[in-house]
């Protein structure tokens, strides 16, 4: 028998139709009640075929159809996010003196080893929102980024959101930091984006990210993982010189 509850995610009330239970627990502190405003189902087949989409990005392992649930719920809930002006990212979010900067990168590129080092200069001042994959909303002229319980292995994440105040592409070697301009941006945005399957979704998501390159600053860091690149990342970011928490 299917089990039915709904959670509370990126400011939307969500009814989810579940086949296992271990997904109830996956959500954990994003359990909520109320009228959703949308509701999400899919089939074992679509569970199964999750285990297709990993090993088509080289994921070759064996995984559960427990876990393969998160996903299929992620790939549901996050074809409808447009329609609510709101879209997934691949990317890892610190809160900084309650302003959000957001990194992204392929994976294997250094994202979550940069926002530790931030953690672990900056020690309280730190507050990770989430480790892999926020959701974002572009609503009134504000980009907030939203914790999801879909955190990467580290699990790093918070039931909480904070406004964006910078938007980072990472790239390994060196520690310098330049601005780019939304047009430089792009290429590299697009593959860090969920892009819904649903084709008027789709292309909301594609408005949603030209206003977002309109409302933030952008940036490039070419980092290693010394103390030295939050220093770099940091003071271009912030504006503020890098002192390290004592």
């Amino acid at each position: 028998m299917a089990d039915k509850f709904c959670v509370r995610i990126a400011g939307l009330t969500i009814g989810v139709e579940a086949h296992y239970s271990h997904l109830r627990s996956f959500f954990g502190e994003y359990l909520s009640q109320g009228e959703p405003d949308f509701s999400v189902s899919w089939t074992e087949e679509e569970i199964a075929a999750e285990h297709d989409g990993m090993k088509a990005v080289g994921q070759t392992g064996s995984y559960s159809m427990e876990y393969l649930e998160t996903l299929a719920a992620l790939r549901k809930i996050s074809d409808i996010l447009p329609k609510y002006n709101r879209f997934l990212m691949h990317g890892a979010c610190i809160s900084c003196d309650d302003k959000g900067y957001l990194f992204t990168a392929p994976s294997g590129t250094g994202k979550t080893t940069h926002i530790s080092l931030w953690k672990k200069y900056l020690s309280d001042r730190i507050d990770i929102v989430n480790g892999d994959k926020p959701i974002l909303s572009v609503e009134d002229g504000t980009v907030t980024v939203y914790g999801t319980p879909w955190a990467g292995k580290e699990k790093w994440q918070k039931n909480r959101s904070v406004k964006l105040d910078g938007l980072c592409f990472l790239e390994r070697g060196g520690n310098y930091i330049t601005g780019i301009s939304p047009e430089d941006c792009l290429e590299r945005l697009f593959h860090q984006v969920y892009i819904s399957r649903e084709e008027p979704f789709a292309g909301k998501t594609l408005e949603l990210l030209d206003e977002m390159l309109t409302l933030v600053p952008l940036y490039l860091l070419h980092c290693d993982i010394s103390e030295g690149s939050v220093r770099t990342s940091f003071e271009a970011m912030t504006g503020n010189t890098y002192v390290k928490k004592a």
